[in-house]
């Protein structure tokens, strides 16, 4: 039972993103570039998934590295807030900032509002 309770309870590590630290976000909120590594993610899953932010932002995704580099369109709050979209789109519930792992919502009040 406890073995089945710790499996239960980790975080799958498709639904973690990771990202280049607090340093990086607070310069990506300024210029409006973002990278951001997922796992287990191929391009076609985060084409299909980024077609329909193409207002908000632009999706490179390289499959080799899966990191994705997100330009803002226009780099305001509501754009960047879109961003969490795309995450929830690809499966992804957290965010690793720094070895730290927070919520979306977390991320989205604290790294791009």
């Amino acid at each position: 039972i406890v073995g089945f309770a710790a499996v239960g309870f980790g975080q799958e590590a498709t639904e973690i993103v990771k990202t280049e630290g607090a340093k990086e976000l607070e310069n990506s909120k300024t210029d409006g570039e973002y990278v951001f590594v997922f796992t287990g993610k191929t391009a076609k899953d985060m084409n299909d998934a980024a077609k329909y932010y193409e207002n908000y932002f632009t999706v490179v995704f390289d499959e080799s590295t899966q990191t994705a580099k997100i330009n803002m369109v226009q780099n305001d709050e509501r754009g960047r807030s879109v961003i969490i979209r795309l995450f929830s789109a690809s499966g992804v519930r957290n965010v690793n900032i720094d070895g730290e792992i927070i919520s979306l919502n977390d991320f989205m009040t604290g790294y791009l509002h």
